[in-house]
């Protein structure tokens, strides 16, 4: 979880999972210095880090052998921190969430901005839905393992998208989030 503490980490995570599902094997420490706004050499040393950490490594060049390439290690992960745990843990647990929601806040604000000028079709295809519902636990976990059910069919025909290599195709990426926590 230390290694993902920073939000320049965060940035590049998401911005590497972004590619792939574009199908682009990866990007340059310029490219994302860019993204998360500082400099090729202070993004190296994010870069380094998400590495030694396993959450990235490097990819196969473009071409040229000056450039060096990094893409996601793994293609999700969980953050959270053990049953019993101590309070460190679950400290960097709630600063990781913390810090996992502002990266998200920000790409949801950004739709907002821009939405207005978007193809009616996309605008259409997107929403944003929040309510309540009155739910024991196991009805809870039933909800929650059917949302997942239905995350991995799509997950699935994404997989098969980048594999086939389908830039031809009206696919595009859209992003979801899916929370569901108890109303406190």
């Amino acid at each position: 979880m230390k290694a993902l503490a920073h939000p320049a980490r965060i940035a590049v995570f998401d911005y590497l999972a972004a590619r792939r599902v574009q199908g682009y094997d990866g990007a340059t420490a310029t490219e994302m210095a860019e993204v998360a706004g500082m400099t090729p050499s202070a993004m190296s040393y994010h870069l380094r880090t998400l590495a030694k950490a396993g959450f990235i490594e490097e990819a196969p060049s473009r071409g040229d052998a000056r450039e060096r390439l990094w893409r996601l290690a793994l293609h999700s992960f969980s953050i959270q921190a053990e049953e019993g745990a101590p309070e460190g843990d679950r400290a960097a647990e709630r600063a990781m969430a913390h810090a996992f929601a502002e990266q998200d806040e920000r790409g949801f604000r950004r739709w907002i901005e821009s939405k207005g000028e978007m193809d009616p079709e996309v605008r259409d295809a997107s929403g944003m839905s929040q309510g309540r519902l009155r739910l024991t636990t196991a009805e809870a976990k039933e909800f929650q393992t059917r949302f997942h059910k239905l995350q991995m069919e799509y997950a699935e025909l994404t997989r098969k998208r980048v594999e086939a290599d389908s830039d031809g195709d009206d696919s595009m990426v859209f992003t979801y989030l899916f929370r569901l926590f108890p109303y406190t």
